[in-house]
């Protein structure tokens, strides 16, 4: 039998199967592309507590500055400290409009032993929510940086800026496009701003925030959804240990709330937590001898403390003692005022 003629340059049958099949194992052989990895999410805080370290925090108090704007009655009388121009002023000054500020914490810290020579002592620390545009925000800060000025971005939507503005250091941190922090005092590299941006990293997942610590957590959710609320972790001594009648030296943690009534008066809710077990009812009494106290005093006159609309009323808590109390928000923002800014404005006469 004659075989077919094939054409010049084109192997047999035979030989095209054993080409395709050298080919197809040869490809076997050559490994295949590693996956593309996903890129990394920009940054984005939760609860701005989640930013703060719970070592070395002295105090901190959250506000909701939107929430008590929104509040009509009350806003005339926040006039007498925080005025328009002065709000102007600041959101010109930092580009952040603290009326429309959501969230706000402020967070005091005491000086870090490893915190170098640059340090300059105890630091305090702003976090807030904003509604601005964070590169203006960046800029206003960096244009009133006069040395050292030095800029990082460890992750996409984490901004970290420090220098000087004379000789005390100042930081910036900004996580994402809704939060920044604005540091004063303290270590430009190992402040509380730095802090901020290393929790928002998730490079200190295993150090406990300051809201993580049990009695902050716990003593923050006692106070409730409150617009204004302060913390104060312990333990307390020396000094502060003889505070309140002498009941922060038991405490392990001391709070307070304020809160605008639908009477247009303003709720104060003060409660302590630490081991009062021995005798819960003499420490009530001895919290609201402590406001008999402050109450007495030439502050407490001022503001109208030593009048409230309704009688302070202490009780023996679960995991304290707790004192509540109704005070006249006109006559308190008043001595607020003649406390603080109008002597100001009295001594720049």
């Amino acid at each position: 039998m004659v075989s077919s003629p094939t054409l010049r340059g084109e192997p047999p049958v035979l030989g095209r199967r054993a080409l395709f099949a050298g080919l197809a194992a040869l490809a076997g052989c050559v490994p295949a592309a590693p996956p593309e990895r996903p890129e990394p999410a920009p940054a984005k805080l939760g609860a701005l507590g989640d930013a703060l370290a719970a070592a070395g925090c002295e105090w901190l108090v959250l506000l909701e500055p939107e929430r008590i704007q929104q509040t009509a009655w009350l806003r005339p009388l926040l006039g007498r400290i925080l005025r328009d121009e002065r709000l102007d002023l600041f959101a010109a000054t930092t580009g952040v409009d603290l009326r429309v500020v959501p969230e706000l914490v402020l967070a005091s810290y005491l000086p870090r032993s490893d915190a170098g020579p640059e340090s300059d002592g105890a630091a305090s620390l702003t976090l807030c929510r904003h509604r601005g545009d964070v590169r203006s925000i960046e800029r206003l800060f960096r244009d009133r940086l006069t040395r050292h000025e030095s800029r990082s971005v460890p992750a996409e939507g984490v901004v970290v800026v420090s220098g000087d503005v004379g000789r005390k250091p100042q930081a910036f941190v900004a996580i994402g496009s809704d939060v920044v922090g604005f540091q004063s005092g303290g270590s430009r590299t190992h402040g509380p701003a730095r802090v901020a941006a290393l929790y928002a990293l998730g490079s200190l997942a295993s150090v406990p925030t300051v809201l993580a610590e049990q009695e902050l957590g716990a003593l923050l959710r006692a106070l409730g959804p409150a617009p204004l609320r302060a913390l104060l972790p312990g333990p307390f001594e020396g000094e502060l240990g003889h505070g309140a009648r002498g009941l922060f030296a038991a405490a392990t943690a001391v709070g307070a709330a304020i809160t605008p009534t639908e009477h247009q008066t303003l709720r104060c809710d003060v409660r302590l937590r630490g081991d009062y077990a021995p005798s819960p009812e003499r420490a009530a009494t001895l919290l609201s001898l402590a406001w008999k106290d402050l109450a007495a005093s030439d502050l407490g006159h001022l503001c109208g403390v030593h009048e409230p609309l309704r009688p302070p009323v202490a009780e023996a808590g679960p995991e304290g003692p707790v004192l509540t109390v109704e005070l006249d928000a006109r006559t308190l923002f008043d001595g607020l005022a003649a406390a603080t800014v109008d002597n100001v404005r009295e001594i720049m006469r």
